[in-house]
């Protein structure tokens, strides 16, 4: 099983809309989101994504086993990773400024499915996710980034480009299109 895993930033909601309302019913791999906003932001943006997505789709709980063909937001005031192999989430407390971190999910994600993890880096300021696109790399998964003109703040996908992290770079519209391409391999 695939697992792709998202990191969103400054402009992230709109964005993160895009690209989960064009992803397959079919896509054959666990979806986990992991947006940079405050808890009661991350509840908001989870019912109002719920409607939208051909998927299912919820804010992920702690201990809980992950499902292919599912989308989990992970919560605001949370780290996230994963325990393998039974795909069960943990949450632990996250008192950074920058949170939940990209980076620490990206490498969990990449630590339990190895060249299985497809890494996602969308629109956001600063650098996170670039360490997490490392880990990434290292297990034989793929990195894609969103590119400069779709972004509303292209930080966050150049860094992981400039570091030679980025396996495509692409237009937001493109992005759920590719996801499918490559869960069918």
């Amino acid at each position: 099983m695939k697992a792709i895993v998202i990191g969103a930033s400054s402009g992230g909601p709109k964005t993160l809309e895009e690209v989960l309302i064009n992803l397959k019913p079919d896509l054959n791999a666990i979806v986990i989101v992991i947006q940079h906003l405050p808890l009661t932001f991350t509840i908001t943006l989870s019912e109002r994504l719920k409607k939208l997505t051909k998927l299912p789709l919820s804010l992920l709980k702690h201990e809980e086993r992950m499902e292919k063909n599912h989308i989990y937001i992970v919560p605001g005031d949370k780290h996230f990773f994963i325990v393998s192999p039974d795909y069960e989430s943990r949450l632990v407390e996250a008192y950074e400024l920058t949170r939940p971190s990209i980076d620490m999910g990206f490498t969990s994600i990449a630590e339990c499915f190895g060249p299985e993890t497809i890494g996602v880096v969308l629109t956001g300021m600063g650098h996170d996710g670039t360490l997490g696109s490392k880990a990434i790399k290292q297990v034989g998964g793929k990195v894609i980034v969103q590119d400069e003109a779709s972004s509303v703040v292209f930080g966050m996908p150049k860094a992981v480009q400039l570091a030679g992290f980025a396996d495509e770079v692409l237009p937001l519209d493109k992005i759920a299109q590719r996801l499918g391409q490559l869960t069918k391999k």
